[in-house]
């Protein structure tokens, strides 16, 4: 008895310097592990089965398919074949591609093999499938591909319940089973162009949707036919600034995006410049003027009109209105503006070097201008019609020339050219008033009716515009003033604007021009 008290006491003592935790701390540490291992496994990835196996595993299901009892597969070869959709087989090809075989398979041997095909490795071989197999036009592949895809949606409860933990993947999509609509990108685009985009970056972030699958594309292009579907034209236009950069990024939807956004914006009532989309459309498909432009066949011929405009306008602007700061002539040449096919450039030495952003987005559709002497001069061609108008772009003096299209087609294609070119008397179609082929001048007072009267001869005419779309092609504003009269700030008195201002019923007044609807005389 002496000795037992004392081995109990031996081992009190233990227990006060080692202490066991209670059970129910025992079974909560083991409960904490297991959730740590859980949730690592969660994230785990499975590597890609040997090619070998899964071509076998193939091979053995199409001989079960003329022939289901000859044949069993373990749950390792119902995993390789629910992998192996898009492995090729050197006698049968891709799986996905048969014409029978995918239905076979979701449904006969999904009904045989269920338990194995709604385990999540072989159900996530499935819908790896799904995601990185692009419906295409071909009517059995697309049938191939909505067959999964309605297998994959009706089953995901399913794996989900029987699952013994959810891998991340597998809970994210149970959250996002959207994913799996059949309209899915559709009402997803919807969202994100409501500003609802926090459900499209959790899709991204969460279900881990390969930046490869079809379904990125097709969100994006569906933003894009939901926004050229808008009847709004202003709610178009705001719409394009959310979708145009996305198109920029995503290159396999760039040229159908830009080419359904520019036909869409041909049809708007206001087709000013939309800047950045001039600037991406140029950028990809260069000048729609050239002679190869396969590209620009994507697009209406409104739309091609359209950029064409939109390139006149910025052309004359920068070397009439910029280079030269000539209003006069600026202001002649944007009467033609809606006739004037194609533009093109020669930029002189000061021009490259004190302008250099005039050299963006401009080839095919700019070259260099060699002039001795006069360093500052540019020329700029403007075709209306038949007529190739060449317009020098010199500060001072300068001459108009005009040329038919067997001369002018050679030179577009040269990369540099003196200016003596451009001077040929031989071939010239613009004569002076007194007959010379010399070129037209700009240094008399009313040289404009000059020049107007040899366009004439070629029944070139100004474009017909309102009053309305003078100030608007002007870029003008008209004032109201207290007194009820109009006011039109122009700083020129004389010049075509002038003309036109003066036709319409105003009379300049130094700081601009005026118009008093009650008394036409006072001001």
């Amino acid at each position: 008895m002496k000795y037992l008290n004392a081995f109990n006491q031996y081992i009190k003592k233990y227990e006060n310097q080692y202490p066991l935790p209670r059970l129910e701390l025992s079974i909560l540490h083991i409960e904490e592990v297991r959730k740590q291992v859980e949730e690592k496994l969660k994230d785990a990835v499975m590597g890609e089965p040997n090619p070998e196996l899964v071509q076998q595993t193939i091979e053995k299901f199409f001989c079960w398919a003329v022939e289901p009892s000859t044949e069993d597969f373990s749950w390792l070869e119902v995993a390789l074949l629910c992998r192996g959709l898009l492995v090729k087989t050197p006698e049968d090809g891709f799986l996905m591609e048969s014409e029978y075989a995918v239905k076979v398979l979701l449904r006969k041997f999904s009904t045989q093999y269920q338990s194995y095909m709604l385990s999540a490795y072989p159900w996530q071989g499935l819908l790896n499938t799904y995601l990185n197999y692009s419906p295409s036009q071909n009517p059995v592949l697309e049938e191939n591909w909505r067959e999964l895809r309605m297998f994959l949606k009706n089953t995901l409860d399913e794996v989900a319940a029987q699952s013994s933990f959810k891998p991340r993947w597998l809970g994210a999509l149970v959250s996002h089973r959207i994913v799996l609509e059949e309209n899915a990108t559709q009402s997803l685009a919807i969202d994100a162009l409501q500003g609802r985009m926090e459900k499209v970056q959790r899709i991204e972030k969460e279900v881990n949707i390969p930046t490869t699958s079809w379904f990125w594309p097709e969100l994006l292009m569906a933003q894009v036919k939901a926004i050229t579907a808008y009847p709004d034209d202003d709610q178009f236009k705001l719409a394009i600034d959310l979708v145009l950069p996305q198109l920029q990024n995503r290159k396999e939807c760039l040229d159908d995006g830009l080419a359904r956004i520019l036909n869409r914006y041909a049809s708007c009532a206001n087709k000013d410049t939309h800047e950045e989309l001039e600037t991406t459309a140029v950028s990809l498909w260069k000048s729609p003027s050239l002679e190869i432009q396969r590209n620009w066949e994507r697009v209406t011929s409104e739309a091609k009109g359209m950029v064409q405009h939109w390139l006149a306008r910025k052309d004359i602007n920068d070397v009439l209105g910029e280079l030269v700061d000539d209003n006069r002539r600026y202001e002649f040449w944007l009467q033609f503006l809606d006739q004037i096919g194609q533009t093109f450039v020669w930029l002189g030495s000061d021009a490259r070097l004190s302008f250099p952003h005039l050299l963006l987005n401009r080839e095919g559709r700019c070259a260099v201008l060699n002039h001795p002497g006069k360093p500052d001069n540019n020329v700029i061609m403007m075709r209306i019609g038949d007529v190739f108008i060449i317009e020098s772009g010199a500060r001072a003096g300068g001459k108009c020339w005009a040329y038919r299209e067997e001369k002018m087609r050679p030179l577009l294609k040269e990369s540099r050219l003196s200016y003596d070119v451009f001077r040929d008397r031989q071939n010239n179609i613009f004569k002076t008033i007194w007959g010379e082929n010399d070129g037209l001048t700009h240094t008399s007072g009313s040289w404009e009716r000059t020049f107007q009267n040899e366009l004439t001869r070629f029944h070139i005419e100004p474009d017909t515009l309102s009053f309305g779309e003078i100030i608007h092609r002007y870029q003008l504003r008209v004032e109201t003033l207290p007194s009820g009269a109009e006011r039109v700030q122009h700083n020129y008195a004389t010049g075509i604007l002038a003309e036109l201002l003066v036709r319409h019923g105003f009379k300049d007044n130094h700081n601009g021009f005026y118009l008093n609807p009650h008394n036409m005389g006072s001001y």
